[in-house]
């Protein structure tokens, strides 16, 4: 690894670095790289379709109460 990053676990799916900051945006505490894993469950499909909006507005037929 050219990033000096220890590999993770393989049920380790992602890893994020947690801080705590101030008002200001100033990093006032590392708290460390904490990982997040699956537990088991089965991934999501990543897909690029999203439902289909169902409000008044955007369906045909249903008419918004003014």
């Amino acid at each position: 690894m050219t990033n000096a990053t220890a590999p993770r676990k393989p049920s380790v799916k992602m890893t994020i670095r947690v801080y705590r900051v101030d008002r200001y945006g100033l990093i006032s505490e590392d708290r460390g790289t904490v990982a997040c894993t699956d537990h088991g469950r089965q991934a999501l499909p990543q897909v690029n379709a999203y439902p289909r909006c169902e409000s008044p507005r955007c369906t045909p037929g249903k008419a918004a109460a003014r």
